[in-house]
């Protein structure tokens, strides 16, 4: 293979891979999906001394990295672990419980959301305090545009206020976990209310 040409290749799978390192890969992001497609193998065998795992869901439509890495091991981590605020995995945990409904009701498009429709699946959630429900809002507010630079939501363009969920939210919350995950939560801020704790979900 001549340098051009392997020169080439290189920058072809080397896409893909720029995208997956900073993040979520979607089907949507049309030419480096199909890349990725393309050099599936090449990409598996490049992140493999990283010890990074590829994960391709094609039904789905998205692929992401793991770092295959034990507590005590001496490996250094290239994949930082995020770690969420109680209001931000319990709004994780509502909208993959309403993404199980949506698919059970047989909907196989989209499913978008708007901030009201966020807000309002919260409000079930909010214990009796002396915050103003305003500003509960504005926090709930502030938690969807977290959730957006996490990738786990996308704002629709030219529709203000409203977003998709993607599906890449299926591969952390596993439907079978949703039911006791939000128990679980419950009884925490039950126990806890008032103070700002972190839960690492991802």
């Amino acid at each position: 293979m001549s340098d051009t040409k392997f020169d080439e290749l290189e920058e072809a799978y080397g896409i893909p891979a720029v995208h997956l390192l900073r993040g979520v890969l979607y089907r949507d992001q049309t030419d480096a999906w199909n890349l990725l497609l393309r050099h599936r193998l090449r990409l598996e065998a490049y992140f493999q001394p990283l010890r990074l795992q590829l994960f391709i869901d094609e039904a789905e439509g998205y692929a992401y990295l793991r770092q295959q890495i034990d507590e005590e091991d001496d490996f250094p981590r290239l994949m930082s672990r995020r770690r969420l605020t109680y209001p931000q995995t319990l709004l994780l945990l509502l909208l993959r419980k309403r993404l199980l409904e949506f698919e059970a009701a047989g909907n196989e498009s989209r499913l978008v959301l708007s901030e009201g429709e966020m807000i309002d699946m919260v409000r079930l959630y909010w214990a009796d305090s002396g915050t103003n429900e305003r500003k509960r809002e504005d926090q709930v507010v502030a938690t969807i545009k977290k959730l957006v630079t996490f990738k786990f939501l996308s704002p629709i363009k030219q529709e203000k206020d409203k977003y998709e969920l993607r599906r890449i939210i299926k591969a952390y919350l596993p439907a079978e976990d949703i039911a006791t995950m939000l128990d679980t939560l419950q009884k925490y801020h039950r126990e806890r209310f008032g103070q700002e704790e972190e839960n690492e979900v991802i």
